[in-house]
C-alpha cells in the first residue's frame, strides 16, 4: 500500500522505492489476502517476458506464495491457490492453463520462484 514507514528500519529506508506487489499472497496457512484489485496493474512480476510481450504486469495477474525454493509448499496453499485461481478463471475465461507460469518462467535468470518445490502437477490436480 505504499506507507511503509521508512525511519522505522534502516533495511525499510534502502528498499522505499522499489515497487512490489502482487495482486494476491497465499500464506502457509492457506490464507488469501488481495492487495490490488484485479482490474488493476500490479508490481509483482517487474522486468519480464512472457510469449513475445514484455512488461508482463501490463497483462497479467500475481499470485505470491509464502515460501522459498528449498522448502515444500503446503496443503493448505495448494487448496487455496487452486480455489483462487478457478474463481480467477470463471472471472476471466480468457486465462487458458498455458497461460499460468511462474516468475522463473517470465523472468528467468532474475526470479528463481516458485521454485523446485512447487509441484506444478499437484496445482493442476487442484483445478480438477
Amino acid at each position: 500500500t505504499n506507507q511503509l514507514q521508512t525511519g522505522y528500519h534502516p533495511y525499510v529506508q534502502e528498499i522505499r522505492d522499489i515497487r512490489v506487489s502482487p495482486h494476491f499472497f497465499i500464506a502457509r496457512t492457506g490464507q488469501i489476502t488481495q492487495f490490488v484489485p484485479t482490474n488493476l496493474r500490479a508490481w509483482h512480476a517487474g522486468d519480464s517476458e512472457f510469449k513475445g510481450r514484455e512488461k508482463v504486469n501490463d497483462c497479467s495477474m500475481g499470485i505470491e506464495l509464502e515460501g522459498c525454493d528449498t522448502m515444500e509448499f503446503e496443503d493448505q496453499q495448494y487448496s487455496s491457490l487452486g480455489q483462487l485461481v478457478r474463481c480467477l478463471r470463471q472471472a476471466y475465461p480468457k486465462i487458458s492453463l498455458e497461460n499460468i507460469v511462474g516468475h522463473s518462467d517470465i523472468a528467468p535468470g532474475r526470479k528463481t520462484d516458485p521454485g523446485p518445490c512447487f509441484s506444478w502437477q499437484r496445482f493442476m490436480r487442484e483445478l480438477d
